[in-house]
């Protein structure tokens, strides 16, 4: 029995101070990365031998000049070597002459990085390839492209801005602000193309603005929250008008003020979190007290 004590303590101690070791196979000379702290070089072989000295997740990065980088998540959970190939690929150097930046820039679905003036260069996989270019408020524009490895490709790109579209949502249509904590709000839904100055009205059926608010929206979905106090129950026009240096564009929603119904939603979320409370309480008055 003593024995079988011991060779198991034995075993317990040769895995607590046993090595996880990662064996890293890339190109030669690549710069390898753990946790975005620098670990070392691959040898002429193209290896690299990394050891930590407990399992865990760790974020594995290689690079190479005129390669594109790579990344991966590496999960060590027991003792002993794990091998992780890197296939890095070749790539060239890409400068963007544009009308507009910033402008990211796609190979297919690979984003490859965003150029923000034309002193920046980005890494494209070598070949011939189709390249997406996109900078927010004008249309994207595809380019086929000849990319030599280790050398620099140009491009010229002259993008087109995009027309302003707006589109309003109102959510939920009908609401309630009677502070009865159920539907005491509306959110209003605002999709813009491209930025612009942005102005939220509600009018009454008499054409009377009620309430407004004015902001600097961004592309995509802007949300503003309406809490109609201060208004009769009833029916209201919705607009949100934005404003370019060049366009105006209206959109247009209804919203329904109906405080009619009283749900209680307030006081049945009270009282139960009051019970709740009361529970967790004299539980630690029992508790206390043995």
């Amino acid at each position: 029995m003593r024995r079988a004590w011991i060779l198991l303590l034995a075993l317990v101690c040769i895995a607590a101070f046993a090595d996880y070791v990662v064996v890293v196979r890339a190109e030669p000379l690549s710069w390898v990365y753990v946790d975005g702290m620098y670990k070392g070089m691959t040898n002429l072989d193209g290896v690299l031998v990394l050891t930590f000295q407990s399992a865990g997740q760790y974020r594995i990065t290689v690079t190479k000049a005129f390669y594109l980088p790579f990344e991966t998540v590496l999960v060590v959970t027991q003792p002993g070597q794990t091998i992780v190939q890197v296939p890095l690929r070749r790539a060239g150097q890409l400068r963007v002459f544009s009308n507009v930046y910033p402008v990211e820039v796609y190979a297919e679905d690979l984003y490859l990085g965003t150029v923000r003036s034309v002193r920046d260069t980005i890494l494209v996989p070598e070949g011939s390839q189709y390249l997406t270019f996109k900078a927010s408020g004008y249309q994207p524009q595809t380019l086929l492209v000849n990319v030599a490895y280790s050398r620099e490709s140009t491009v010229n790109l002259t993008l087109i801005e995009e027309a302003l579209v707006v589109n309003l949502k109102v959510e939920p249509k009908t609401f309630s602000p009677n502070n009865d904590w159920y539907q005491d709000t509306t959110t209003f839904y605002v999709y813009l193309s491209k930025p612009a100055d942005l102005e939220i009205r509600v009018l009454d059926r008499s054409g009377r603005t009620v309430w407004t608010r004015s902001l600097k929206a961004k592309a995509g979905t802007n949300t503003v929250v309406w809490y109609g106090t201060d208004v009769e129950d009833g029916e209201y026009v919705v607009e949100a008008v934005a404003r370019t240096a060049e366009e105006t564009y209206t959109a247009r929603e209804t919203v329904l003020v109906d405080r009619s119904t009283y749900t209680y939603t307030k006081e049945k979320i009270l009282t139960i979190s009051a019970i709740g409370l009361g529970a967790v309480l004299l539980m630690l008055l029992i508790s206390a007290s043995r």
